[in-house]
Order: C-alpha cells, then sequence, then structure tokens
C-alpha cells in the first residue's frame, strides 16, 4: 500500500477547492485506502458554503485553525508562491501537513519526498531524485537524479529527464519536457523560473526567467524574434 506520510488522524482536508485541487483530493484520498477522510476544503477567498462537485463544506483559515484541531491538511494548491504561504501559515498554527507519493512500482525506494510534497498517483519518479518541501508533482515524470525544490509545481503533463536541478517557486508548465542533462553537467532550473506550456527546456534557465517555445527561449527572445517576423512578412 502507498505511504502516505504525516499524522495518524483520520480527518484530513484540502488546501485548495479549484477543479484541479479536487483531482488532486481523490487522487490522494484514494492512496488513503479508508485510512482517512476528507472532510473539508480550505479556500481563503471563497468560503462558506458547500463545494458543488463534492458536498463537502469549504472553510476559510480561522475555520481551519478553530474547528479542525485534529485534522490533517495536504496542500492543492497550485501556484508556488501561493503553496509556500500556506505552508507557513499551517506551520504557524501548528497543523499537521501530509503528502503522497506514487506506489512502489512508480517511484523508487531511494526518491525522496519532502514534507507535504505530492505527486500523483500515476507519475513515475526515479531513483536518485528528491521533491522538496511542498512540491506539487502532478506531471508523468521525473526521471533519475533529479533535485525539484521547495514548494514547485510540475503541471500535468510535463516530463523532466535525468540530470536536473530545479529550484524552489519553479512553475514547470503543461506538456513542458526538460531534457536529458549529464552527471558533470545537470541542467539547472533558477529560483522562480517559468517555463511556458509546451516547451521544450534543454539548456539552463536563470533564476525568474520566463522561457517558452520548442526549443525554450526566454520570453524576450520570443517577442524579438516575433517582431522580426511581422517586418519580414510585410
Amino acid at each position: 500500500m502507498p505511504a502516505i506520510p504525516g499524522s495518524d488522524t483520520t480527518d484530513w482536508l484540502c488546501y485548495g477547492s479549484s477543479g484541479t485541487c479536487v483531482q488532486v483530493a481523490r487522487d490522494v484520498m484514494f492512496r488513503a485506502a479508508g485510512r482517512a477522510r476528507l472532510v473539508a476544503f480550505v479556500d481563503d477567498l471563497d468560503n462558506g458554503h458547500l463545494h458543488p462537485h463534492e458536498g463537502l463544506p469549504v472553510i476559510g483559515f480561522e475555520e481551519l485553525a478553530s474547528s479542525y484541531r485534529g485534522a490533517s491538511v495536504f496542500v492543492a494548491v497550485q501556484s508556488p508562491a501561493g503553496r509556500e504561504a500556506v505552508f507557513g501559515r499551517l506551520a504557524a498554527a501548528g497543523i499537521p501537513i501530509v503528502g503522497a507519493r506514487p506506489p512502489e512500482h512508480l517511484a523508487h525506494p531511494t526518491a525522496d519526498f519532502g514534507e507535504g510534497a505530492i505527486a500523483i498517483c500515476t507519475a513515475r519518479i526515479g531513483p536518485g531524485s528528491s521533491l522538496g518541501r511542498g512540491v506539487l508533482a502532478l506531471g508523468d515524470l521525473v526521471a533519475h537524479d533529479v533535485e525539484v525544490g521547495e514548494f514547485t509545481t510540475c503541471a500535468p503533463g510535463s516530463n523532466i529527464a535525468g540530470h536536473v536541478r530545479i529550484g524552489r517557486r519553479v512553475w514547470v508548465g503543461m506538456g513542458a519536457v526538460v531534457s536529458n542533462g549529464t552527471s558533470r553537467r545537470p541542467i539547472v532550473i533558477g529560483d522562480d523560473a517559468v517555463i511556458g506550456a509546451g516547451a521544450v527546456v534543454d539548456r539552463d534557465v536563470a533564476p525568474g526567467e520566463v522561457v517558452v517555445g520548442n526549443r525554450a527561449m526566454t520570453l524576450r527572445e520570443w517577442l524579438r524574434l516575433r517582431r522580426f517576423a511581422r517586418r519580414e512578412s510585410r
């Protein structure tokens, strides 16, 4: 049975109530296999009602802290910065955070998961790889010898090949591919970088940089190329 680290409590809440959060919640609870029950969603902006698809309460942080003190929380918020902020609030309030890793045949035994890291149950996590605290891995593959920094989001359909170092709070967009580095020269993606949907990255990405396209280029390069193409077409 897949391990889901955290408190022994049987009551869990999902932080986030969007459609993607619901899918993450169902994935996590499937792996709980009856050892826990989902009792509510937490949403800082839209709460005080029943979830339209799940029929469970959608509550705010204050109600979580006051009325669900025996429960644990998994955080499905997609925004890296937003998820980091939620982790800080939960830690300050002493609320346990749980995560989830794929089944043993998909996540290598040497793969390391930080506190509250979540990978969907179909993701393949290779040997020697690590997912830092608060990582949300919704993609297909994190291959061997990959480091994924804290609070990074790997969107659905993304693939990260071997020997890659990803910083903190990185966004890897839907269907994006990060190509192989080597043991001597891993591909490095800096903190707070954004990899656009469908981008193919085969070189380093600077901290805070936005890259798009196949082959991936910075947003500045892409805009410059677009302006050039427009001039040539006249």
